[in-house]
C-alpha cells in the first residue's frame, strides 16, 4: 500500500511539473501592408548622454529594417547633449533646444517619439529602445491618408536649397495641419559618451542641424479633400563654418505634415530627400 502510494505520489509530482512548465508563445511575424505609409522617428539624444548608444543602434536597426518607410532626425536639445570632452562639434541649436523642451524628456534619456503618438501616460515619448521597432510597426500598419512630394534644388555655388513640398490627401481630412522641414546631417565622426568610456570617432548620422519652419512647424492648411494637392516652398543658404559641418553631400531633408490641435500632434506622412 505505501508503494503504491509513493508511485501515485511520483507520478502526481511530474503531472504538476509539467502542467507549469512554461511554454513560449510563438509570435508571428508583423505583416507591414503594402502602402506609401511612412513613420517618422524624433530621437532625443546627446553627446553626453552614456545611455544614447542603445538608443541610436535601435533606431539605425529600424531604418535597416524600412528602408524608405521609415525615417528619422537626432535631436541634440540641451539635456546631456553638450559636447563631451573629447568632442570637435556642438550639436545643440536653438530648434533642437526649443523641440526638446517642447517633448518634455521627463524619463530621461534616450527617448523617441513614434509619429508623435500619445503613449498611455498621456506622453509623446517612450524610453524603452526595446520598445521603439513595435512601435514603428504599429504605426506602419495604418493606412496612409495622404501622398506627399518633394522637389529640392541645390546651388552648388551659392549653397542655397529650394524645397517645394506638395501633399496630396488620399481622402478628406479634416482639421487643422502643420508642416515641419527637418534639416539633418550625416557620417559626423565625433565623440560620443557610452557607459563610463567615450567613444571618439563614433558615427552621428541624421543629427537635426536646423529647421526651415518653426519648432513645432508652420500652418500648413485647414482640412483636405481628397485630390486637391496643397503646397509650400522653403529657401535656406547652408552656413560654411565650422569646418567639417554642413557638408551638402551628408545632408537631407525630412518634411512630415501632423494634425495641429490639443488632442493630436500626430504625424501624418513624412518623406525625406537628399539636398543635392
Amino acid at each position: 500500500m505505501n508503494r503504491l502510494k509513493i508511485i501515485f505520489s511520483c507520478i502526481s509530482v511530474c503531472i504538476l511539473l509539467y502542467a507549469c512548465k512554461e511554454i513560449p508563445v510563438e509570435i508571428g511575424e508583423v505583416i507591414i501592408p503594402d502602402s506609401g505609409k511612412t513613420v517618422l522617428i524624433e530621437d532625443l539624444t546627446g553627446a553626453s548622454c552614456p545611455n544614447c548608444p542603445k538608443g541610436i543602434s535601435a533606431v539605425n536597426n529600424i531604418l535597416d529594417k524600412y528602408k524608405n518607410k521609415v525615417y528619422a532626425v537626432g535631436i541634440h536639445g540641451f539635456f546631456l547633449s553638450n559636447p563631451t570632452p573629447k568632442s570637435k562639434f556642438d550639436f545643440r541649436n536653438p530648434h533642437a533646444r526649443d523641440l526638446e523642451n517642447w517633448f518634455r524628456p521627463t524619463g530621461g534619456k534616450p527617448a523617441a517619439s513614434i509619429n508623435r503618438v500619445r503613449r498611455p501616460d498621456n506622453s509623446l515619448l517612450s524610453y524603452l529602445p526595446d520598445l521603439w521597432l513595435s512601435l514603428t510597426e504599429a504605426e506602419l500598419q495604418k493606412a496612409q491618408q495622404i501622398e506627399l512630394a518633394m522637389e529640392v534644388s541645390y546651388n552648388t555655388e551659392s549653397r542655397q536649397a529650394d524645397i517645394k513640398v506638395t501633399a496630396i490627401p488620399l481622402t478628406d481630412l479634416n482639421g487643422d495641419f502643420n508642416i515641419s522641414i527637418f534639416l539633418t546631417e550625416s557620417n559626423i565622426i565625433d565623440a560620443q559618451s557610452n557607459g563610463t568610456e567615450i567613444i571618439e570617432n563614433f558615427r552621428h548620422d541624421h543629427v537635426l542641424r536646423t529647421m526651415l519652419t518653426k519648432f513645432d512647424g508652420d500652418s500648413f492648411t485647414s482640412s483636405m479633400k481628397r485630390g486637391v494637392s496643397v503646397s509650400r516652398n522653403y529657401s535656406f543658404t547652408l552656413p560654411v563654418q565650422p569646418a567639417g559641418l554642413w557638408i551638402p553631400d551628408n545632408m537631407h531633408v525630412v518634411a512630415m505634415i501632423a494634425h495641429n490641435s490639443s488632442e493630436s500632434r500626430e504625424v501624418i506622412q513624412v518623406i525625406e530627400k537628399h539636398l543635392k
